[in-house]
């Protein structure tokens, strides 16, 4: 909203709103972290045969994750855990997946992200499936300070559903609506 502003304003009056401005609405706080699968757990899962072709599911889940050692935010607050809950369009790990996100920060305020992303699994020469998620968080509110936090996620997961394993790479930068 603010680039919109100083493109439509003349020149000194643009200038003056960007020197009373010391950061603007994309510069924001960047993190990035990694998180062990075992802080990482399906707690729910149910899985629907689509019928069509083998190997076809929907599938709802719950996954719940912990930071125990997680390093603080740019407000000094660390993460205690996060819920993802969302559905998946698989056909044989392949596929679509699109959820929700709960973020719950030490101080008891939460983030909420809206997910979306791809799922690949390819078979091992030996067998063995290897399963991989790509996907964005939308952050798109949250409550106490973060109720205007607006920002952008990206996630690399490995994960095998059959073992309960989930293991996340991610990197985040995240601003303040005005």
């Amino acid at each position: 909203m603010k680039s919109r502003l100083l493109a439509s304003a003349p020149s000194g009056v643009a200038l003056a709103l960007f020197a009373a401005c010391p950061v603007s609405a994309q510069e924001g706080c960047k993190m990035s972290w990694e998180a062990s699968a075992a802080n990482s757990t399906y707690t729910k899962q149910q899985v629907l045969d689509v019928g069509d072709v083998p190997g076809h599911q929907l599938r709802i889940y719950e996954l719940h994750r912990t930071f125990p050692s997680d390093k603080p935010n740019c407000e000094g607050l660390k993460r205690v855990e996060q819920w993802s809950r969302g559905l998946t369009d698989y056909t044989d790990g392949n596929g679509s997946l699109s959820g929700y996100t709960v973020t719950i920060l030490e101080n008891g305020d939460k983030i909420f992200g809206k997910v979306s992303g791809t799922s690949q699994t390819t078979t091992n020469s030996d067998g063995s499936k290897t399963s991989t998620f790509t996907g964005v968080v939308t952050y798109t509110g949250g409550t106490g300070k973060y109720q205007r936090v607006r920002g952008i996620q990206r996630d690399i997961i490995a994960f095998d559903l059959e073992k309960n394993f989930n293991q996340q790479r991610a990197e985040a930068e995240y601003w303040f609506e005005k």
